[in-house]
């Protein structure tokens, strides 16, 4: 005999870290939808971490993803601070150094994912916001 939970029976909520994976794999998608082609996920260096590092249209990009569960602590973008985005440009410029041999465009872009803050785990579907060209 089979035991299948109840419909009432709730799963915990996703930590931050599973919400921010989650978040990163709903921003790739809408890129990849949007016509980037996905080069690196959470790159990592000395002095930081990208979350996605992708090419439009013969532009490298890095991209912030921002994900929240509710407006709570604010917009996702307001936490792309002026700071944040001097670090980028210079994670970005040593992901091109490292990695490209023809010297391309550079671009910061962010991404807000932003679930619904109902109450229960389910997260639902989250509004997707795009800025591209950002600088501090």
């Amino acid at each position: 005999m089979e035991i299948t939970p109840s419909r009432h029976q709730h799963q915990a909520p996703p930590s931050k870290d599973e919400l921010g994976l989650l978040g990163e794999e709903h921003a790739e998608t809408h890129l990849v939808a949007a016509g980037h082609i996905v080069l690196d996920r959470r790159w990592r260096s000395r002095h930081g971490e990208l979350d996605l590092i992708t090419l439009d249209d013969g532009v490298l990009v890095a991209v912030e993803v921002k994900t929240r569960r509710g407006r709570g602590w604010g917009h996702p973008f307001e936490a792309v601070t002026p700071v944040k985005l001097h670090r980028l440009h210079r994670l970005l410029r040593e992901y091109a150094a490292q990695h490209s041999g023809v010297r391309v465009p550079l671009r910061v872009d962010a991404v807000s994912v932003l679930f619904p803050a109902e109450r229960d785990t389910a997260l639902g579907v989250p509004e997707i916001e795009h800025l591209e060209d950002l600088r501090p």
